[in-house]
């Protein structure tokens, strides 16, 4: 076949196959490394959505069952309805918070910004107390922003949006599931959220996140970061939160989870979230990764004062 072939036509085909066989081994590599930095196999399966466009919120619920339940996330937290815990038990958060990570690692997962941490011994930190029938385990934690510093958040409180969220996964300590949505499948995922405003200055704190965000700009990149002190990035607390049953915020946005709320923002510059703004999914820049809030329907969401 290729005897008959013109010269230069030959070998544009032998080019051809050889620069996608390049381009699939890449790619196979970077999944297959990404498993190997102990990325969550969640983040592997390659839902189809976005946040804009065809496929953006407003069809989730065509293509995924899930999304058409009646306990979605986020929501708007209305003083109205919201009622105080009975009874009151304070939220506590494991030493492991207050020590360095031996290892931290930022993931583009096409979506987000993930991170992940290891601790020396292997043991996580850990979430106990409040609404928690038993102590829950640090699994990893995601951002969340929006096209503007004004709407960046996915939960809102009184109707307010903050400019970006960070959400961190927790998972039963009992169950030796790392799968998020078969976690929330079984009830025993819990998500921790921080909102944000913007303010004119830095925040210090997230500012090893910001610097690492410009190695992970391609889709399913990652880099290994100088650890954080998780406590420095999700400041301890004990009171003065909400606790509502929701679900995932992405697709296939499984019910089951147990969302505590933390609503006195953080701060973070306008500098910093326009960092979060540069990475890049498939389709381009990600400059919005928020679902819009969902109706609360009958449930109560728990103020614990």
């Amino acid at each position: 076949m290729m005897d008959i072939l013109p010269e230069d036509l030959a070998a544009h085909h032998y080019f051809f196959v050889v620069a996608l066989i390049v381009l699939v081994s890449l790619y196979l590599h970077d999944l297959c490394t990404s498993r190997r930095c102990s990325c969550d196999d969640n983040e592997m399966v390659l839902h189809v959505y976005s946040y804009d466009g065809i496929d953006g919120p407003q069809c989730w619920k065509q293509f995924f069952e899930s999304a058409r339940g009646d306990r979605q996330s986020p929501i708007n937290i209305l003083y109205s309805s919201t009622f105080p815990a009975e009874p009151v038990r304070p939220l506590v958060f494991s030493e492991e918070f207050h020590k360095t990570p031996t290892e931290m690692r930022l993931y583009n997962n096409t979506h987000n910004v993930v991170v992940y941490a290891n601790w020396r011994l292997g043991k996580p930190p850990s979430l106990s107390g409040g609404p928690l029938d038993e102590q829950y385990r640090f699994l990893n934690m995601r951002f969340r922003w929006g096209h503007n510093d004004k709407e960046g958040s996915e939960h809102m409180i009184a109707s307010t949006r903050y400019s970006m969220e960070l959400q961190a996964a927790f998972i039963k300590s009992s169950v030796c599931d790392e799968d998020m949505t078969s976690a929330a499948r079984n009830g025993s995922l819990m998500m921790l959220s921080y909102l944000f405003m913007v303010t004119p200055v830095d925040n210090p704190y997230l500012e090893p996140v910001v610097t690492g965000l410009r190695y992970i700009k391609h889709p399913l990149s990652y880099v290994c970061i100088e650890p954080i002190i998780l406590s420095l990035l999700m400041p301890e607390f004990s009171r003065d939160f909400y606790a509502y049953h929701g679900s995932l915020t992405f697709p296939p946005c499984t019910e089951g989870v147990l969302w505590i709320v933390k609503p006195e923002p953080l701060m973070v510059s306008s500098r910093q979230i326009n960092q979060f703004r540069r990475i890049r999914s498939y389709c381009g820049y990600i400059e919005n990764n928020a679902r819009p809030v969902e109706k609360i329907n009958d449930r109560i969401i728990d103020y614990y004062g």
